[in-house]
């Protein structure tokens, strides 16, 4: 496929509000490395979402907005064209993001005290929105079995005797597991005889590679106990401006999910973020396909750049632009492990603010040019090796790494 868009270009994100670059120093303590933790590409945004933000904006007048037919029927397209989904613009409630949903579903369909499963390592707000309303967090641990995570359905039927919610993440962050069919039934299953309430965040369910994502609210017997949430930020890079919304099929469990929007008119659309998502869906698939050909690329290189480096194994990566590297081997406590990373020029997420299963582990952001990458690997290829053993200690060698940056 020839290339109409080019990911190889550096763009400058200082002073630009870009948390991964402006937010350094406060979380690694130096502006002198290269970020690969917070979740969002260093790619320019789709032409079309930049041109039709253009157009809206050059218009004059930015006043009272409504959640209208254009909107809601780009959702209903992409999810028939991309997921094989059928629904209906009724089912679409549009939300503030992904996590505010999570916290509401919490809020809305659980009580103080009552528990809520989550699966670990997981992306750290599934632990907040628990935690932070008084409500018993549930681990069922995910487990690795021949090398890949795997659902422990023992232990997640015993958790869901007694649990309200489960805050399901489809695709997974951080491991990056895209689940099958047959492990989505069993899940519903489950769900269903215990009535367990399941909240699926998707909001990586564009950025899968060989496996197909599947939303689980389209298993058979999931409609009645399924709240979905969703949005086009992951996919198409547009964190900074963009909303999301719920899909809830079940008339009575989208009234409640609804009712605090009626109540406090909390529904307020923001103007951009509309235009920003109609164009992701409607004239930007091009420039999708082209993204997630590229990371596949940059996946594959990092995997290669990671045959010759001992004691760091990159998890099996089936969606998002995030890989989970299993550091073990190199036997530093999580602190260390980080300060390591670091010392050479590379911000990582610590595994361990994964949570449960995490401990060993970093998650890194591969959503950028290869020339960065290949910056990366480099230092990782001097600094891991039998002779340094897990440790920088040549000072020259990292005042070198950050003239490079």
């Amino acid at each position: 496929m020839k290339e109409l868009y080019n990911f190889n270009s550096r763009i400058s994100r200082e002073d630009t509000y870009a948390e991964k670059y402006d937010a350094r120093a406060e979380k690694f303590g130096t502006k002198k490395l290269i970020p690969l933790w917070i979740a969002d590409m260093d790619f320019a945004v789709s032409p079309a979402i930049q041109e039709a933000l253009f157009e809206r904006v050059e218009h004059p007048i930015y006043g009272y907005t409504g959640y209208y037919g254009e909107y809601s029927d780009s959702i209903v397209r992409w999810m028939t064209k991309s997921h094989s989904w059928e629904i209906e613009r009724d089912w679409i409630l549009p939300i503030g993001s992904v996590v505010s949903g999570l916290k509401l579903a919490v809020d809305l369909f659980s009580e103080e005290g009552d528990g809520v499963i989550i699966q670990p390592p997981i992306y750290p707000p599934f632990y907040q929105a628990v935690r932070t309303q008084n409500r018993r967090v549930l681990e069922n641990r995910l487990i690795i079995e021949d090398g890949a995570y795997r659902i422990d359905f023992e232990d997640f039927e015993a958790k869901a005797r007694e649990a309200k919610l489960f805050l399901f993440c489809s695709p997974h962050n951080p491991t990056g597991r895209v689940w099958s069919r047959e492990e989505l039934l069993r899940l519903v299953a489950i769900c269903k005889k215990h009535n367990v309430i399941i909240v699926s965040d998707e909001i990586h369910s564009d950025l899968t590679y060989q496996t197909p994502h599947t939303p689980i609210a389209s298993m058979d017997g999931a409609k009645e106990i399924t709240i979905t949430l969703n949005s086009p930020a992951k996919s198409f890079n547009i964190m900074g401006i963009v909303s999301a919304y719920a899909i809830i099929e079940d008339s009575k469990l989208r009234e409640q999910f609804q009712a605090p929007f009626l109540r406090y008119s909390l529904a307020h659309p923001n103007l951009l973020s509309m235009v920003a998502t109609r164009s992701a869906y409607t004239q930007s698939d091009k420039w999708l396909d082209e993204v997630k050909s590229y990371l596949s690329e940059n996946l594959a290189y990092i995997h290669q750049r990671l045959e010759i480096i001992p004691k760091i194994k990159a998890m099996p990566t089936e969606a998002t632009f995030l890989l989970w590297l299993d550091c073990r081997e190199l036997q530093l406590e999580d602190e260390e492990l980080q300060r390591f990373f670091v010392d050479m020029g590379i911000g990582l997420n610590q595994g361990v603010n994964f949570g449960s299963g995490g401990e060993g582990f970093m998650r890194l952001n591969f959503a950028m040019p290869r020339d960065v990458l290949r910056e990366v690997f480099d230092r990782v290829e001097i600094c891991v090796n039998p002779k340094n053993q897990g440790s920088i200690t040549n000072y020259s060698q990292k005042k070198d790494f950050e003239n490079r940056l």
